[in-house]
């Protein structure tokens, strides 16, 4: 290797913060310590990394590569360093884990309490960004495991299926849509739909059941939280199509309505993805193990 720890901490310094003055702040050297950093790890892989625009730094295309890959390497390594930590002071894995796309923990506490029983060595922590960037926050190491809707083919990625669910249409209480056995997409025509996602997703109602359709919702509103969603609906703004599952707290409360998409339904699996890379008796692959027990239960 031709660069040093040092170097790839300096990468992503730069990367994160723009300028030398905020990265050189950030590790805690002088700028000028810094640019003589940046010059000698120039000089060893033979080509820029960054090109200056007035005070700020922007990479080369060759510099590119090089930054996403110390802003991988990096906070695993500081993981690994925290989990070696954890491991020699308490025998305890920590797991970080996430639910992607939706933001429900309804069920959570309950399974804490089958996981303290059954893997007493396995520490979970919450990782709430997965929420968002659920496959970018697995690759990158900041989360171990992903409990994730839709069937996912990812390089890299292995799934493990959890349980079945269902995508149903939500509405307020009184809606007038909440009294129809199900729905066919001609019945969004004149709905302001509510989506949490800018595009498409593969697998999901759009694809499956707006497109062919050939109709359209009157009004789309992204809408990046799903609990907001709910809250939007059950104050009379909007539908929208969601995982049955994930707003059952909402339903049991009686705060919205939900209706079956389509006279076939439109099913929904829900998978746990892990690295990978993680060795087979890893703690991330038993806990997606305890899940799919837990749910399958």
């Amino acid at each position: 290797m031709r660069l040093d720890i040092r170097h790839w901490e300096m990468l992503k310094a730069i990367n994160e913060s723009g300028t030398l003055r905020q990265a050189a702040h950030v590790l805690g050297i002088t700028q000028s310590a810094l640019s003589h950093r940046l010059g000698e790890a120039e000089r060893r892989l033979g080509g820029l990394l960054f090109e200056r625009e007035g005070r700020k730094l922007k990479e080369t295309s060759a510099g590119r590569a090089m930054t996403q890959t110390a802003n991988q390497i990096i906070p695993a390594l500081q993981r690994a360093e925290f989990d070696f930590q954890q491991k020699a002071d308490n025998q305890v894995s920590v797991v970080r884990f996430g639910v992607a796309a939706y933001s429900c923990y309804h069920w959570l506490p309950s399974f804490l309490k089958t996981m303290t029983k059954k893997e007493p060595g396995i520490q979970l922590e919450l990782v709430a960004s997965a929420t968002q960037n659920p496959l970018k926050n697995l690759q990158d190491g900041t989360v171990d495991v992903v409990l994730a809707p839709g069937h996912l083919i990812v390089p890299g990625i292995d799934s493990i299926p959890v349980f079945q669910d269902e995508l149903v249409l939500v509405t307020h209480l009184t809606h007038k849509l909440a009294a129809k056995a199900f729905i066919q997409a001609s019945d969004l025509e004149s709905e302001q739909y509510l989506t949490y996602s800018k595009s498409a997703q593969p697998g999901f109602e759009y694809e499956r059941f707006i497109r062919p359709s050939g109709s359209v919702p009157h009004l789309v509103t992204v809408v990046e939280v799903t609990d907001a969603i709910v809250e939007l609906i059950a104050a009379g703004f909007g539908v929208s199509i969601l995982s049955r599952w994930a707003v059952q707290s909402a339903i049991k409360n009686k705060n919205v309505s939900v209706i079956q998409v389509g006279k076939d339904k439109l099913d929904l699996g829900w998978s746990a993805l892990v690295r990978k890379s993680e060795p087979s008796e890893s703690a991330a692959r038993r806990l997606s193990t305890r899940l799919a027990e837990w749910f399958q239960g």
